[in-house]
C-alpha cells in the first residue's frame, strides 16, 4: 500500500513538474521555477544523510530521536516559509538562520570532532527549535498587525471613570427625577371626599339642634 501510495505521488508530482506553473513561461505564481522549492529541502536532507554516514560515534543509530528532532525542527522551518512565500507570492531566501545547527555537526565532523557529537547534536536540536519558534510568531505577530486584531486575546471596551463631579451630578438627577415622579403621581390620585357622620342618635336624646338655646319651641299637636 505504502509503494503504490507513493508511485501515485510521485506521478503526480511529475505531472505538474511537466505542464509547469501557471506565472510566465510555465513558471511559478512568484517568477521562479517549479523545480525551486526543492533546493532548501536539499540543504537540510543531503547534510542529514552525509552527518549520519560520517559520524564516527554513529550519531544516527546510538540517538535517533534527538537526531530527527533536530533535523525536524529545521524541516518545518523550510516548510513554514515555503507556505508563506507561496501565500504572498514572493520569492523565498535559500539560506535560513536554521542551517546553522547542521553547519555546527558538518563542522565538528570536519575537524575531527574536537567536541561531542552527542552535545552539538543537542545545541542543533536546541538551536532550531528556537529559531522555528521565533519565525512562527513574527509570522502570526506581522499578520495580526496587518489585520488590527488580537492575538489569543479578547479585547474588551475600557470601563469609564466616574469621578467625583459626575457622580454628584448622578445623584443629583436622580433626586430631583425621582420628586418630580412623585409630585406627578400626587397631583393625578383622586381627591377624597369628606366623610360623613351618618349614625342616627339613640331613642330618646335629643339632636344638638333642639338641645342649643334658641331654638324653636317644638309645636304639640
Amino acid at each position: 500500500m505504502t509503494i503504490v501510495c507513493g508511485s501515485w505521488a510521485l506521478l503526480q508530482f511529475f505531472a505538474v513538474i511537466q505542464a509547469g506553473g501557471v506565472g510566465k513561461n510555465g513558471s511559478t505564481v512568484a517568477g521562479t521555477s517549479v523545480l525551486s522549492p526543492i533546493i532548501p529541502f536539499l540543504f537540510v536532507v543531503v547534510p542529514a544523510y552525509v552527518i549520519s554516514q560520517k559520524s564516527p560515534d554513529h550519531i544516527y543509530e546510538n540517538h535517533p530521536a534527538l537526531y530527527i528532532m533536530a533535523f525536524g525542527m529545521i524541516t518545518a522551518k523550510v516548510t513554514n516559509r515555503l507556505v508563506v512565500a507561496h501565500m504572498t507570492k514572493s520569492e523565498m531566501e535559500y539560506l535560513d538562520w536554521g542551517l546553522i545547527g547542521p553547519l555546527c555537526l558538518f563542522l565538528n565532523q570536519y575537524f575531527n570532532c574536537f567536541l561531542s557529537e552527542y552535545w552539538v547534536l543537542w545545541f542543533a536540536m536546541l538551536w532550531c527549535t528556537f529559531d522555528l519558534i521565533r519565525y512562527c510568531g513574527q509570522v502570526c505577530l506581522e499578520i495580526c498587525a496587518y489585520l488590527k486584531i488580537e492575538l489569543f486575546r479578547i479585547p474588551y471596551p475600557p470601563k469609564p471613570l466616574m469621578t467625583s463631579q459626575a457622580s454628584s451630578e448622578k445623584d443629583n438627577n436622580n433626586s430631583a427625577g425621582s420628586s418630580s415622579n412623585s409630585s406627578s403621581r400626587a397631583s393625578k390620585s383622586p381627591p377624597e371626599s369628606p366623610v360623613r357622620n351618618l349614625t342616627a342618635p339613640p331613642f330618646g336624646t335629643r339632636s344638638s339642634s333642639e338641645s342649643s338655646p334658641g331654638a324653636s319651641p317644638r309645636k304639640v299637636h
